[in-house]
């Protein structure tokens, strides 16, 4: 049986949860909680996302994620595969620390990205765990209200711009900005949110965000279902990408984040362990930060030309990565489409 789709288009919204395996905690202490956000920092880098909230509990986390590019499911996979080696690591455990694959659900963001966010930080609210979200030290609440700085993957200007309609000038804008985001999450604390909103399991969003979404998406779902996955991809050249490259390391890395090749298949390839792998791929964004940003930018900017004709007619183009989430006005579903390079993936 074919496992479920993954919808990825570039901008997209997601809300992004995982739970323990039977839902045991998958965090024994605040170091496995340290552990986890710097890991989250490293995809966020490496896979060129943002995040506008998140909540580490228990047994399970939230991620509220904006994705540059349609490569959720290898930044899932990062995180996900990372920590439970980490964990497992340290606390001299095997198996599986996650019960399953991550949970994503696509976001309206106009209609439902700030009662998303306000949901996510509420959770050790409802959870009876403090009176207050901001007495919890693990969720984005205390750095989206101006109490703490966030950390560099935290859009906080994000979410400010898209609570206001518009960019932030001044210190009163953010301190305008910061006082609204409060008083929304005072009064969203009674608020069924989540069984009000969510729909067929995998949006948030109305009916015609729905039709949207699938008139792009089925075409290509039929040809994820007939066709292998490991037939859907042209095989990366690893030896001419080797050569190519100034050294193995930049070469591992384009590898694993350009080609979109697995650290294993790249291991197998090269008679490497998966491990050695990931420490040369870490080795070289750590020691070459400015040309990996500059070689995100260069894709991100070769995938835009193919949509930047396509933006929605009488609206600004998508928020991009280090701009706001901008409030749109209602528009028909005949005028409303999504990028032309929406498709599903099976993860």
């Amino acid at each position: 049986m074919a496992r479920a789709l993954r919808i990825e288009f570039p901008d997209a919204v997601y809300h992004v949860t995982s739970r323990g395996d039977r839902r045991e905690a998958i965090f024994v202490d605040d170091d496995d909680r340290r552990r986890l956000l710097a890991i989250v920092n490293q995809a966020m880098n490496r896979f060129d996302a943002v995040a506008m909230a998140y909540c580490l509990m228990g047994n399970h986390y939230h991620f509220v994620l904006q994705t540059r590019r349609a490569n959720l499911s290898r930044l899932m996979r990062h995180v996900n595969a990372k920590f439970s080696q980490t964990f497992n690591a340290r606390h001299g455990l095997v198996g599986h620390l996650f019960q399953s694959r991550y949970k994503a659900i696509l976001v309206d963001r106009d209609a439902y990205l700030m009662g998303l966010c306000r949901y996510v930080e509420l959770n050790p609210v409802r959870a009876g765990l403090v009176a207050s979200p901001a007495d919890w030290p693990w969720s984005s609440y205390r750095a989206n209200v101006g109490l703490d700085a966030g950390p560099p993957w935290l859009h906080t200007q994000g979410l400010h711009g898209h609570l206001l309609g518009r960019d932030l000038h001044t210190d009163d804008d953010l301190r305008h900005a910061q006082t609204l985001y409060q008083r929304l999450v005072r009064e969203g604390r009674d608020d069924d949110f989540w069984r009000r909103s969510l729909r067929q399991d995998i949006y948030l969003g109305d009916q015609d965000f729905i039709t949207r979404v699938q008139v792009q998406v089925e075409p290509a779902r039929a040809r994820c279902i007939e066709v292998p996955s490991e037939q859907r991809r042209k095989p990366l050249g690893v030896g001419q990408c080797l050569a190519a490259c100034a050294s193995r390391d930049e070469a591992l890395w384009r590898m694993h984040v350009e080609g979109g090749m697995r650290m294993s298949q790249i291991a197998t390839a090269l008679d490497l362990s998966v491990s050695w792998v990931s420490r040369l791929i870490a080795r070289f964004e750590h020691d070459h930060a400015p040309d990996v940003a500059g070689a995100r930018s260069m894709v991100g900017a070769l995938e835009d030309g193919g949509r930047k004709q396509e933006a929605r007619p009488g609206t600004e183009q998508e928020a991009r990565r280090g701009t706001v989430f901008r409030k749109t006005k209602v528009r028909s579903a005949a005028t409303r489409e999504l990028p032309t390079a929406t498709r599903p993936v099976a993860d």
